[in-house]
């Protein structure tokens, strides 16, 4: 039986969950729960929005959600690095049935 693989599996699925909590419970608030932008998050990219999608890549949005931007605050002492990659990775999904 190989445990390794699975572990690499089951650690990619707990990831993608977190990212969707911390999303949620982190982002949501401004950036709406589908991606687009509520009247707190005036003036931000709509992330479900293709030009987004294909423009900004997990690594672009990672540092962006780290070092903060307009009225966003910085996260990177809030977040750990894998934390904030799992919100990148789930502002990614928000654009995949669009």
């Amino acid at each position: 039986m190989r445990i390794a693989p699975l572990a690499s599996i089951l650690a990619l699925v707990v990831a993608a969950a977190d990212g969707k909590i911390l999303y949620e419970t982190k982002c949501a608030q401004c950036h709406g729960k589908e991606g687009v932008a509520k009247p707190p998050g005036k003036g931000s990219k709509n992330f479900n929005d293709p030009a987004f999608q294909s423009a900004w890549t997990e690594e672009s949005i990672a540092r962006i959600t780290a070092e903060g931007k307009g009225k966003m605050p910085g996260y990177r002492s809030k977040l750990s690095p894998e934390q904030l990659r799992a919100v990148a990775a789930h502002v990614k999904t928000l654009g995949s049935s669009k």
